[in-house]
């Protein structure tokens, strides 16, 4: 499939359709609108829609506040449950029925005496934390002010002044201690306040202060907090048990979070819609094969109205839409990752699918993992009910799972284990004599440079897939002059080169061996003449259209860049190997237990391989891509299409 085609349209009509008209834009969902707020606008719809807006802003941001408390009380939905799921018909009547206001405002309240139950809860910590230490003070709280002639401080000093505090002449008492510090305090006369400033100012004295209105001893007036604290925990555990209850309405919260964002989205599309005293106008872009359609829902619902397909304004690009068959969409997952195509461009999407699956395949290499890898996905897509975007990733790895089970088959990789390990009737002989698993024709450890070899023909293959589809892209959609003398020539030669290497290892008949020389000859001169053909003096002319010559360069290292499939697949083997020989170690050296050790350390050990691997071998696949493929016929950086629909955040809408 292509990047599909799409249509700037104007649509204008009168003033009293034009609720049913948005309406029905919003339940079709093809139709991106444009921004004429700077157009069309008059005074009295912009009061309008600001003021619905604010009040909407305002509701909605209060029940996101209240699905936010109330989610950590509330029962969560199981993954084979799936999401909330609703008639677009039992969204509307719901959402417009429920008192959302009593539970947002109930929790509003419930939250309100939880915050000041635990600030006054912290508060109370702090007082109890620097009291505590003072707990076995004598003294009355009513008399710790001092006297006319006397004064009174409680304090705290690190334990190594408590030495300079002894040589000095103020009376102290230690009410108790710690490693750190001495809890101390002093009585001394006012005429002796300047030396006690002094001494203090010396040993690092922090004064703590005590309740300046409480009585009778501190021991009591610290049960006194506890309690206050006990009670405020009280109160929270209460209050906590009405937002469980209250949890049990957050579905309601869901829906009318999710209508009232319809409700949003309607009316930020009606700030870019123009406007006169009768009419209003709309422009925007639609899918060229959704246009008679939508034309069609248009029509049924007033004739007053009129559409035309216009051109887009100078400079504006049209939104890009990718369109796939069902089996392809999973390959979107990789596509989206890089970014999408501009308008003008090819979707790339399926001529990356199936190198993506198969160099994932060489890179993870075993038909135990990929076995494993498809079962468990299988079973995903089956049991559980996964949202559209992860369920076309798991779809992916599926299919990955397929293609690795047949690639470790071939490979002979099944989770690292030789073929010694199993059953003769698993097992051949190959051409060299030695045993090897049924259907294997590949050693990645024995046989590495087969294996890059492989890669590397794989990798010449997708490049040169990236020319021809870049000339073939321009010579239909652009100068086909330019597509011959500047694109063509590039597959050319890049053919030409693995024509030659394939006669000169005799791959090909040996009386080819000329024939691909002068090829590469030929489409070299090609290149030279045609590339630079923009330069009027012949001498530059000449030199540039050698120099581009230099990009065969960029070429062959592409090329090489897909040696990774060899590391990456031999990484795969060698770590499986390792974890089998500790497990064959555990079960050897430790007496008795040893095979439960085994049997921990084989099942750890590949699920860590498989995991790390499976990781690594989607981001390199995807890498080669993005850099290696990409990089011949795409540049990226489209704006996606943003029709003006119903979205969605916390349920899903099946159709009536």
């Amino acid at each position: 499939m292509a990047v599909a085609k799409t249509q700037k349209i104007q649509l204008i009509g009168i003033s009293k359709h034009k609720s049913r008209i948005l309406d029905a834009l919003q339940n079709a969902g093809t139709l991106e609108i444009n921004d004429l707020t700077e157009e069309l606008k008059t005074e009295k719809e912009t009061r309008e829609i600001i003021s619905a807006l604010q009040k909407l802003d305002l509701n909605i941001a209060n029940i996101e506040y209240a699905i936010k408390t109330l989610a950590p009380y509330a029962r969560s939905r199981s993954i084979f449950e799936g999401p909330l799921t609703l008639t677009e018909k039992e969204v509307r009547e719901k959402g417009s029925s429920i008192d959302f206001k009593s539970i947002t405002e109930e929790c509003q309240e419930i939250e309100d005496k939880k915050v000041k139950a635990v600030n006054a809860i912290a508060t109370l910590e702090m007082e109890l934390s620097s009291l505590t230490p003072f707990e076995n003070l004598k003294i009355k709280l009513e008399n710790i002010g001092g006297s006319d002639t006397a004064m009174f401080s409680a304090g705290i000093i690190p334990s190594d002044s408590i030495k300079e505090l002894k040589e000095s002449k103020f009376n102290y008492e230690i009410v108790s201690k710690d490693e750190k510090n001495h809890y101390i305090y002093f009585i001394y006369l006012k005429d002796q306040q300047k030396e006690f400033n002094s001494l203090i100012s010396r040993i690092k004295y922090q004064a703590v202060e005590f309740p300046s209105n409480a009585e009778g001893s501190l021991s009591d007036y610290l049960t006194t907090l506890k309690k206050e604290m006990a009670g405020h925990e009280q109160t929270i555990k209460k209050e906590e048990a009405k937002l469980k209850k209250l949890a049990n309405k957050i579905e309601d919260l869901y829906i009318v979070h999710d209508y009232l964002t319809w409700e949003q989205e309607r009316y930020e599309e009606m700030k870019k819609i123009g406007n006169t005293d009768y009419s209003f106008i709309i422009k925007g872009w639609v899918p060229k094969i959704n246009l008679k359609k939508l034309k069609g829902i248009l029509e049924d619902i007033t004739n007053e109205i009129e559409i035309t397909e216009i051109e887009p304004d100078e400079g504006e690009t049209p939104p890009v839409i990718i369109k796939n068959s069902s089996f392809m969409r999973p390959f979107e997952s990789v596509t989206d990752i890089y970014g999408l195509p501009l308008h003008n461009e090819v979707d790339p999407t399926p001529y990356l699918s199936i190198f993506f699956i198969i160099f994932f395949a060489l890179c993870l290499t075993d038909a135990g993992y990929g076995l494993i890898m498809f079962t468990a996905t299988a079973l995903a897509l089956k049991l559980f009910k996964l949202p559209e975007g992860t369920k076309k990733l798991v779809k992916l790895l599926m299919y990955g799972g397929i293609v690795t089970f047949i690639v470790g088959g071939v490979f002979g990789g099944w989770f690292s284990i030789t073929p010694d390990q199993v059953p003769e009737i698993f097992t051949t002989v190959d051409a060299n004599g030695e045993k090897a698993f049924l259907l294997q024709q590949f050693n990645v450890i024995k046989d590495p440079l087969k294996v890059l070899i492989l890669s590397l023909a794989l990798g010449y293959i997708q490049i040169l897939l990236g020319t021809f589809i870049k000339f073939f892209h321009e010579y239909k959609h652009g100068s086909k002059k330019d597509a011959l003398l500047d694109y063509a020539p590039w597959p050319f030669i890049l053919t030409a080169i693995g024509f030659a290497v394939l006669a000169a290892l005799n791959v090909l008949p040996e009386s080819l061996k000329t024939v691909g020389l002068y090829w590469v000859y030929l489409a070299a001169a090609i290149i030279v003449f045609t590339q630079a053909r923009d330069k009027k003096n012949p001498i530059a002319k000449l030199i540039f259209g050698v120099l581009s010559l230099y990009n065969l360069v960029g070429y062959l290292s592409d090329v090489l860049s897909y040696s990774r499939l060899l590391a990456l697949g031999l990484s795969t083997a060698i770590i499986g190997l390792a974890v089998n020989i500790i497990a064959a170690l555990m079960a050897d050296l430790i007496p008795y237990v040893g095979w439960i050790f085994m049997i921990l350390v084989l099942i750890g050990g590949h699920i860590f391989n498989l995991v790390v691997n499976t990781l690594g071998s989607f981001i390199h696949s995807g890498r080669l891509q993005f850099v290696e493929f990409f990089g011949k016929f795409l540049e990226g950086g489209g704006k996606g299409f943003k029709p003006f629909s119903k979205k969605t955040k916390y349920i899903y809408v099946k159709n009536n």
